[in-house]
């Protein structure tokens, strides 16, 4: 989809208009209030450090905003996945610590440091999720044309949200 025309800039993006919702057994049309309570439900748990929480709401942020340009789900990963990847580096090497590295760097790390699990085995990378989610990850940072639909793109940010947790799981009371 090419730039929006000012005139139709808030106008929802043409893709949400074959989504559907099923309420009280009835469908019909997603509407921006459904869009952004799908995107309310995913959020973090634990405590994670504030630039974290910032990074993954930007995420969430990004993918509000895709009601209005499809397209933007796919820059909403990104943004989650930079948000794991920073929870990565506040975890291994501290707030304010060193911020280099990649993510496979860090996620071998969390691995042996017993932050991560370790690796599932079978017979396909993939079937490891967090292998999974480098695999996305790289295929969006590395330049793709694909299009993700909204519930591909809430299930990476859920699986995001999730794996934050794991590295930054409630404070004890």
């Amino acid at each position: 989809m090419s730039l929006k025309p000012f005139d139709s800039l808030l106008e929802p993006d043409p893709r949400f208009a074959d989504l559907y919702v099923i309420e009280q057994d009835v469908a019909r049309r997603m509407t921006l209030r459904d869009h952004h309570a799908g995107i309310v439900d995913v959020g973090l748990k634990g405590a994670a450090p504030l630039e974290v929480q910032k990074a993954f709401d930007r995420a969430r942020s990004v993918m509000l905003y895709a009601f209005f340009d499809y397209d933007l789900f796919v820059v909403g990963e990104i943004q989650a996945f930079g948000a794991f990847e920073l929870a990565l580096k506040f975890r291994l090497n501290g707030h304010g610590g060193d911020a280099r590295g990649t993510l496979r760097n860090l996620v071998d790390r969390a691995r042996k440091t017993g932050a991560l699990p370790p690796m599932v085995e079978g017979s396909m990378l993939m079937a490891d999720p967090v292998e999974a989610l480098i695999a996305l990850r790289n295929g969006l940072s590395h330049g793709s044309a694909e299009i993700h639909s909204p519930g591909m793109a809430l299930k990476i940010l859920a699986a995001c949200a999730d794996w934050i947790y794991l590295l930054f799981p409630s404070l004890p009371e």
